[in-house]
């Protein structure tokens, strides 16, 4: 039996409402990630998929990250939400050379690749985009179309060790699927008007216990992130999960010793 080591964090850690809900009241912003750094072992940069992240910033991250700590990356919208994986390769190399202090000090988890709602299933371009990325990398690619829900898309994915991007949202059934040595879990939020703007009760946390549980049986690594960041719900909720997974926070951060780690004002 596979033993799963558990990432757990937030997509996305600088948000000005987190303050006095998850970080201290009056923490200069220039603080936010060594904190955050102290309480979970990865993030979800988001960030880079809206601009390429400057040399300073990700000479930031890279630098300031305990070696216990990991990156997740979302891929540039100019190569997935703009030209949809055409005539990538000029803005894919931009886009790895950006991250390049994070790639040599081996900071990066996944790649996630997330493809627009517009965009249908087409298997054919999918693949050559797949063959396209750079190697020893591993990736994950979260669909927002229906039609890309099939077996002949999972066993795409599974061919090329891509993993499926399980997530919980409104508009997409949260299917289990394994079509890597790991799997990607996104949990975004269940809110009418704004997905993000939700807080997930401890009795809906309950029954992804079960399933995650199922899931360390099959894989090697397990990547979970909270994407509902509106007030700090996301921290929140990790924690949660966590703690209903039976994770103790030194299983996350085994050089931070606090007994408050879990605990945060609401």
């Amino acid at each position: 039996m596979l033993t799963a080591k558990y990432w757990i964090g937030c997509s996305g850690y600088s948000y000005d409402d987190w303050v006095g809900r998850f970080y201290p009241e009056g923490m200069d912003k220039q603080m936010f990630f060594e904190y955050y750094a102290q309480k979970f072992n990865t993030v979800e940069i988001n960030s880079t998929f809206y601009q390429l992240p400057s040399r300073t910033t990700v000479l930031h991250w890279a630098n300031r990250a305990p070696d216990y700590f990991r990156f997740s990356i979302k891929f540039y919208r100019e190569i997935t939400h703009e030209r949809k994986l055409f005539h990538i390769a000029p803005v894919l190399e931009k886009f790895y050379a950006s991250l390049k202090p994070l790639i040599t000090k081996n900071k990066i988890a996944v790649f996630l690749i997330q493809l627009p709602a517009s965009f249908g299933k087409n298997l054919p371009k999918l693949e050559k985009f797949l063959n396209e990325l750079p190697q020893g990398f591993k990736y994950a690619i979260e669909f927002r179309h229906h039609s890309w829900l099939t077996d002949d898309t999972f066993e795409l994915l599974e061919r090329y060790g891509v993993s499926y991007v399980i997530v919980d949202e409104p508009h997409l059934p949260p299917i289990i699927k394994i079509t890597a040595s790991f799997t990607y879990i996104r949990f975004h939020g269940r809110g009418r008007k704004v997905w993000y703007f939700y807080k997930y009760s401890e009795e809906e946390l309950k029954p992804w216990v079960k399933k995650i549980k199922e899931l360390e049986t099959q894989v090697n690594e397990v990547f979970i992130y909270f994407n509902n960041h509106f007030r700090a719900f996301a921290p929140r909720n990790a924690m949660q999960l966590a703690q209903l997974l039976e994770l103790k926070p030194e299983d996350l951060t085994p050089r931070i010793k606090q007994t408050s780690l879990w605990d945060f004002s609401d």
